[in-house]
């Protein structure tokens, strides 16, 4: 693996690992969501392996992890609305982050 690839896939995977520690979740838990080991999954987060498309799909998808900013370490939007996000989304995205919201304070409250 030339330089250049090894250092992107060391920094997407520093930034992959504080989206999981940021979220509260487990090395398992992404592996599993991947169909990888645990031991494969430290790979990504090490930088030996790269994240396929379909990984950062994943991620997206699953936990609302922007892939720009897994790749390029740019955040899209600097902050956050709340309002806005509501107001533009549709019933099923909607209920998507309330469920997600409430499952990140249960995990918060049982801290």
């Amino acid at each position: 693996m030339n330089q250049y690839r090894k250092e992107t896939n060391m920094q997407i995977g520093k930034r992959l690992r504080e989206a999981r520690q940021r979220l509260g979740r487990t090395q398992a838990e992404i592996a599993a969501l991947f169909g990888v080991s645990e031991e494969h999954y430290r790979k990504y987060e090490s930088g030996a392996t790269g994240l396929s498309a379909d990984k950062l799909l994943l991620l997206y998808h699953q936990y609302g992890i922007d892939p720009t900013y897994l790749i390029t370490g740019i955040c899209q939007k600097d902050e956050f609305d709340v309002d806005y996000y509501i107001a533009n989304c549709n019933k099923e995205q909607k209920d998507a982050f309330v469920d997600r919201v409430l499952a990140y304070m249960a995990r918060m409250i049982k801290k």
